[in-house]
């Protein structure tokens, strides 16, 4: 007779070569592909969207409870198909901060999950208030950045961006032979389009001071020539009319050459919906250069030159876009020295101001 342990053991034995071990790879396996039919209707919101980024979205699940997230899945999906992500930090950032979000929302308020309904600033700030109060100033400025931008690319709404703290001083202006290295640097891209480009970004943030966002915006149509002069209609919350600094202005004609359709954008790249103004670091970066044109230091220089040649404040202010004189305080380090004794008649009234 066959003891119970020993006939246990001769099960195991018997039965070994029958049972196929199911590792936890095929259980996610498995569960991918049943979560990727179930939601392939909704890939036709993006029909170029590539497949890794589709597997995070799909992947992904948050720390809440099952019910939570089974109520905001399909919404959270469809929002992040709809902002058109291309590369895995991207998408991963994308869905982790808004399902979080999408979750409270529909959890505290029990509001309708439409982008206008959950999007909103108050629901954005009430959100760091009640979830994310002991998180790093950083966080929380990459948070509402990050929720922000959804809501004006799918509710065409604002939500006002946190103060960011980590701020770097003003950027060091460019030497006179630095400017010449990125124009030589313009002209040896291999193809007219790279090369439009370089020019496109030279002439439209070293001449006239645009930030990258600005340039990204940029169209055909937005430029002005005026008896010879070069003018730039800048669209959106920072609208305003500024003329193209000299020699800047030739370098942006050459962009500009036989291009004469109004919607074509100046500088032409692909836009990514999440950080518009990426095709430019991802142009800047792919074209390397000995000196690296970045739009930051190009405005940078383009400010101080304003300054050097003491264009007043309040015209300098308006034409750069800012809210407030303020602003320019961290571009004076960098501007040139003056002798007061040169302005004492000026000071005590024997002499007029310009």
């Amino acid at each position: 007779m066959v003891s119970g342990l020993t006939e246990f053991r001769c099960w195991r034995r018997r039965g070994a070569a029958h049972v196929r071990p199911v590792n936890t790879r095929d259980r996610l396996n498995d569960i991918f592909d049943t979560d990727s039919a179930r939601y392939a209707h909704l890939r036709a919101l993006d029909p170029e969207l590539p497949e890794h980024v589709w597997h995070v979205i799909i992947r992904y699940r948050p720390q809440v409870s099952s019910m939570q997230w089974e109520a905001v899945r399909e919404f959270t999906i469809v929002n992040a198909l709809k902002m058109k992500p291309r590369t895995f930090e991207t998408v991963r950032r994308l869905m982790t901060m808004s399902a979080r979000f999408n979750v409270w929302v529909w959890a505290s308020m029990g509001t309708t999950l439409t982008v206008e309904r959950v999007y909103t600033q108050n629901h954005v700030y009430r959100y760091l208030q009640e979830r994310l109060p002991k998180h790093s100033e950083s966080h929380r400025w990459g948070i509402v950045r990050q929720l922000g931008t959804i809501a004006e690319n799918l509710a065409h709404t604002e939500v006002k961006r946190l103060p960011n703290l980590r701020r770097r001083p003003s950027r060091r202006p460019f030497s006179m032979a630095d400017v010449a290295s990125m124009h030589s640097w313009a002209a040896s891209l291999t193809t007219p389009l790279k090369r439009q480009n370089a020019q496109a970004l030279l002439g439209l943030a070293g001449g006239a001071g645009l930030r990258a966002d600005e340039i990204i915006d940029m169209r055909i149509g937005d430029v002005d020539i005026v008896d010879g002069r070069i003018f730039l209609n800048i669209p959106g919350s920072r609208s305003r009319r500024v003329p193209v600094r000299n020699p800047w202005n030739r370098t942006l004609l050459r962009s500009l050459l036989g291009r004469t359709n109004p919607d074509e954008y100046v500088f032409r790249a692909y836009r990514f919906n999440e950080y518009r103004p990426r095709a430019i670091q991802t142009f800047l970066t792919d074209h390397p250069a000995r000196v690296r044109a970045t739009v930051s230091r190009l405005r940078a220089t383009w400010i101080v030159a304003q300054i050097d040649n003491g264009l007043p404040l309040p015209i300098l202010t308006a034409i750069a876009g800012f809210t407030s004189a303020a602003s320019l305080n961290k571009h004076l380090a960098h501007a040139q020295p003056l002798d007061l004794a040169e302005y004492v008649g000026l000071i005590i009234g024997e002499e007029v101001a310009r």
